[in-house]
């Protein structure tokens, strides 16, 4: 399918972009509408912890009726999510696509914030973030990016905290709203067996609020990295994870390009196929928890390895010791780049055998000024010196740190 994939798109005088991807012949329909703003987006605390997540929540209510009960009658499962950066709402369908897009454009396009549904909605909220805390996976990531972040939003939950919520009301949330889900901070992508000039019709005849001025946005300025640190759960097994924190000052398509790179690096040093994986796992540190994730989202570059182990302090060692530009310039050859480079392709290729994968990747790029479907040609680009080059600016211990959830 990926040599035959075509996308229409345009942008609305507005500044809204439209973004369709047709597949003839298959039946279901992705819909995907994304704004370019997340739980990180407090304006240096000006706005209440929480309420991008409290905004994603309060959107499905309109009077008298939810949104998920129209896109029921019409056939389509949807949900929404918000990450530290973004939030996005989205359906899925095997019938009536160009209802269910009207129902989605209604979702996102005409808040009904009122005392009453606020009040109510902090309650939800609330026990939603009481249950994460009894999570020490959860706690062990907010605890991490706490040290590479201090005293930054993404080191708070996603959610909020019982306090930030009592600050949110139906004031702020409709000013928030009105500056972040403006048109020109928005994308659409539809996949599916769809007609792009209907799309387009449906999205230019729906009800766009007008434009507020826009808000200057603070300056970001980041505290020095946390020196570690550990606490302790009822819990049977230990959890650790290890964090790098990657200062890196990058245009939007060379952070996607970075992202791809420091994955490279850390599957030649920890994936299950390096002698590392091999080593940690006979000598007991690691078990199938293992795992590491890489971040290149708007103004935080970061690496998390984390995972299950009844020796923490032997984790973070072995991982302190490994993790490093001299052994990677030991075991990365310009062959294995090659066959690293091919699986990150093939990953991408594969991806597009699916909707749901498609739309989501295409709306995140789309804020980093990357084409969705000129993704091979980007990640192609990266070279083998490109790789050792990034392992020695930012794989260093300054920009490492730690933290531990024991048993108690």
């Amino acid at each position: 399918m990926a040599d035959k994939l075509q996308k229409y798109s345009k942008k609305l005088k507005n500044g809204y972009e439209i973004e369709v991807v047709p597949l003839p012949g298959y039946n279901q329909v992705y819909g995907l509408a994304m704004t370019d703003f997340g739980s990180v987006n407090t304006r240096n605390g000006e706005l209440p912890a929480g309420i991008a997540h409290f905004i994603e929540h309060k959107l499905f209510a309109k009077p008298g009726y939810d949104v998920s009960e129209k896109f029921a009658e019409y056939g389509a499962n949807s949900n929404a999510y918000t990450s530290y950066t973004k939030t996005a709402y989205l359906f899925q369908t095997l019938e009536n696509p160009y209802d269910n897009l009207k129902v989605l454009l209604d979702l996102i396009q005409n808040p009904h914030f009122t005392e009453e549904n606020v009040s109510s909605e902090r309650g939800i909220i609330d026990q939603e973030i009481q249950m994460y805390l009894d999570m020490p996976e959860w706690v062990l990531e907010q605890r991490i990016l706490g040290q590479l972040y201090p005293n930054d939003p993404i080191s708070q939950d996603i959610a909020g905290t019982s306090e930030s919520l009592q600050k949110i009301n139906k004031d702020n949330l409709l000013e928030t709203y009105q500056q972040n889900y403006r048109p020109d901070n928005m994308d659409l992508v539809i996949v599916g067996d769809v007609d792009f000039e209907k799309i387009e019709n449906i999205v230019e005849d729906s009800d766009f609020h007008e434009i507020p001025e826009l808000k200057p946005i603070p300056k970001q300025v980041f505290a020095p990295i946390g020196v570690g640190g550990h606490e302790s759960m009822e819990i049977t097994q230990g959890r650790s994870a290890y964090g790098i924190r990657i200062n890196a000052d990058v245009s939007m398509p060379g952070l996607v390009k970075l992202q791809f790179e420091l994955n490279m690096i850390m599957e030649t040093l920890i994936g299950e196929a390096s002698d590392n994986y091999e080593k940690m796992s006979n000598l007991n540190i690691i078990d199938d928890s293992f795992s590491y994730n890489v971040v290149a989202e708007n103004n935080y570059c970061f690496i998390i390895v984390s995972g299950s182990t009844n020796y923490p302090e032997k984790f973070q060692e072995y991982l302190q010791k490994h993790l490093s530009f001299n052994e990677l310039k030991d075991v990365l050859d310009e062959k294995r780049f090659e066959r690293i480079k091919r699986d990150a392709i093939g990953s991408y290729l594969f991806a597009q055998n699916s909707p749901d994968a498609i739309a989501n990747q295409m709306a995140e790029l789309y804020f980093y000024d990357v084409d969705y479907l000129q993704l091979v040609s980007l990640i192609d680009s990266i070279s083998y010196n490109d790789v050792l080059q990034v392992a020695e600016q930012f794989i260093t211990d300054d920009n490492c740190t730690y933290y531990n959830i024991l048993p108690k």
